[in-house]
């Protein structure tokens, strides 16, 4: 079985894998935006070497001016584009080192919480071992499970009940005479109605038999109601025993010393959620600073947009355009160079265009996976998978699916049901199922409006079966976790508890 901590390094790892290739896309991105940064400058040196050669003295130096001016605007606006991604790969560099940092740090926490959480277990594993020997607690573990076996068992004829009355009750419902009578109660000392409409209806009730009818109907009614009556009154009987039995397990943990035990563990996961909540906190920042990062490198960034700006605009001026209908008009060897080299330019712009359109969305995709794989671990980590109990049945699936995801081929939701599905508890001495924790396979209540059996609503205890907790300290998912999976049976031949007659 896969430990909760092999399976959070092998997430790490992922981790790691997709954000080096959103580095490497950075690193594309960069080196293509700079080419064509390149290229535009050269851009402008070829338009004004054709200015200076072509044009009159007075037009020449109008664009030259021109020319000029935004070569000087653009400089500057690069320098201080420059420090700006300076700035942010320093920003960058430090959030990495502190992630690093912390994630070291957590580990370490993590550690000692593990072991005092394993210590845990075996105090729990020899409170379990003294309840095997004690007559009173065996009595009640008896009394327990058989009250379980009589609350579930009404509570499988309610449910019975109530699917035979859908069968046997739609004739009655399909006779629109009968159900009118029925609904007007007919019969009983609710019905109400003037001297012409008893007349009527008494008149109905011979043409149809109502009487015998009303009977089965309303035994048929009363069948499921006072089905569930009882199971209500069995429950609250099955829920009085378990209290007392938890009770007792709960008296024997603290009379080991559980209580100063569970204060520890409980200071330990608290640091190590305070450093998962700074490690959150740090990776968001991270990532916002990556994408950031993105923007510079593929050159949209509001520093490059004031430089595109500038450049537009010169390249706008009037004369350009007897610039070109000049070259046009000459057979000068040097013209045919520099307009040549311009055209070669021109396509090259184009295809640095294309591909750095390539490379962004492939990098805003890796940047989307990135955030899913962080998202993926921040719910592992919150679920407390990551404790010494928790475990998973097949580590082949687990890191298959991770590998599918760095493919791309399964999503970060896909990846999360996988790991939730396949999450179990690992022994470290204490069942969890052993006692109370073996008991009562509980459901949902339903609301206090009643419940609907075949159309006709009948009121119920909303009370039902409430939802138990373990006497035996499982981790607790913290805030948003995935929960753990509480199990009925942890696959060992001979169950969760010990055999007395009844059986644990």
């Amino acid at each position: 079985m896969l430990s909760g901590s092999k399976a959070l390094s092998n997430i790490d790892q992922t981790l790691y894998i997709v954000r080096s290739e959103a580095v490497r896309l950075d690193k594309q991105l960069s080196q293509l935006t700079g080419q064509a940064t390149l290229g535009q400058r050269r851009r402008l040196e070829l338009l004004q070497q054709i200015a200076e050669v072509r044009l009159s003295e007075i037009e020449r130096g109008e664009l030259k001016s021109a020319f000029d001016d935004v070569d000087t605007a653009v400089t500057d606006i690069l320098k201080h584009r420059t420090s700006a991604i300076d700035s942010l790969e320093k920003l960058i560099d430090s959030l990495n080192a502190q992630i690093e940092h912390s994630e070291q740090d957590r580990e370490q926490l993590l550690l000692s919480s593990n072991e005092v959480s394993k210590q845990f277990a075996q105090l729990e594993a020899e409170v379990q071992e003294q309840l095997k020997q004690t007559q009173d607690y065996i009595e009640q573990y008896q009394a327990a499970q058989k009250a379980e076996s009589v609350a579930t068992e009404a509570e499988r004829k309610v449910e019975q009940s109530i699917a035979d009355f859908a069968e046997k009750a739609k004739p009655y419902q399909d006779d629109a005479l009968f159900m009118y009578l029925y609904e007007r109660g007919f019969g009983t000392t609710e019905y109400s109605g003037g001297l012409f409409a008893r007349h009527m209806d008494s008149w109905v009730a011979r043409l149809i038999k109502y009487e015998p009818a009303r009977i089965n109907f309303w035994n048929l009614n009363e069948i499921p109601t006072r089905l569930t009556d009882h199971a209500d009154r069995v429950a609250e009987l099955a829920d009085q025993e378990f209290t007392i039995l938890q009770q007792m397990e709960k008296d024997a943990l603290e009379a080991a010393g559980s209580t100063e035990m569970e204060t520890k563990l409980n200071d330990l996961r608290a640091k190590v959620d305070s450093h998962d909540d700074e490690l959150e906190s740090k990776e968001e920042e991270l990532s916002n600073a990556l994408s950031e990062r993105a923007l510079f490198n593929a050159g949209d960034d509001d520093f490059m947009h004031q430089c595109i700006t500038k450049v537009t605009d010169v390249l706008k001026h009037k004369n350009l355009d007897g610039i070109y209908r000049y070259v046009q008009q000459t057979h000068s060897p040097v013209d045919d160079e520099i307009v040549l080299e311009l055209q070669n330019l021109e396509d090259s712009l184009q295809t640095l265009k294309e591909d750095m359109g390539s490379v962004r969305k492939l990098h805003d995709g890796q940047i989307g996976k990135l955030r899913e794989i962080e998202k993926v671990r921040q719910q592992f980590k919150n679920s407390r998978y990551d404790d010494l109990r928790s475990g998973f049945d097949n580590e082949e699936l687990i890191a298959g699916v991770l590998s599918q995801f760095v493919q791309g081929l399964v999503s970060g939701p896909d990846l999360w049901g996988t790991i939730k599905r396949n999450q179990r508890y690992r022994d470290f001495g204490a069942k969890p199922d052993f006692g109370s924790g073996g008991l009562g396979d509980l459901v949902d209540v339903l609301g206090d409006g009643g419940i609907d059996i075949g159309g006709v609503s009948r009121p119920r205890n909303s009370r039902r079966r409430k939802r138990r907790s373990s006497s035996w300290h499982i981790p607790k998912p913290r805030r948003g976790g995935g929960g753990f999976q509480f199990p009925r049976s942890t696959g060992r031949s001979g169950g969760g508890g010990f055999k007395t007659g009844g059986g644990f």
